[in-house]
Parts: structure tokens; sequence; C-alpha cells
């Protein structure tokens, strides 16, 4: 793995893009996914930054606690429940 976007997953599509909900686009490589990431604002970068390091310690922290996560089923909705409220947010900057 000489690439970033060679990790499971991380090539599947802009972490700004993915917040409003588009399909996601797979990037070729790094050098591609900076080209396309880097047309994003400061703020939609920072915010996009701020939602997936909530899913981070949300997800974190339910492993911690007795039963963890059980099934991917709970996964995804500890994932929605934080993306759910950042979609909400009034702070989340809007694009276009």
């Amino acid at each position: 793995m000489n690439e970033l976007t060679s990790f499971g997953g991380t090539a599947e599509g802009c972490p700004v893009c993915l917040d409003e909900h588009s399909d996601p686009l797979p990037f070729a490589s790094d050098s591609a996914a900076l080209a396309h990431i880097s047309k994003h604002s400061p703020a939609e970068l920072a915010f996009a930054l701020l939602t997936y390091k909530a899913i981070l310690q949300h997800v974190l922290t339910a492993v911690d606690e007795p039963g963890g996560i059980p099934t991917e089923h709970h996964l995804e909705e500890l994932m929605g429940d934080v993306e759910d409220t950042a979609w909400r947010s009034p702070a989340r900057p809007r694009q276009g």
C-alpha cells in the first residue's frame, strides 16, 4: 500500500460530497483525491472533519460500553445519529 486511497474504503469518495448525500465516486489515487477535495472551502473541509471525528468518538464510546456494538445495523445507526445531527447543524456550511 503506497497510497492512502489504498486503505479499505478511503478511495470511496469525498468527505464533503458524502455529507451532501451524493453517490461516492471512487478516487483512483491520492493525487486524484487531493485534486477534488482541495476544491472545497476550508469551512466545508473543517465541518467534514468534525463530523468524522464525532462519528469515530461516538463509535469508540459505544464499543467501550457493555455489549459493545452487537451488529452492523447497530453500527450504522450510531453513524446515522451523528450524520443526522451534522445535517441539521446550523453551523454546517452549505455548498454552492
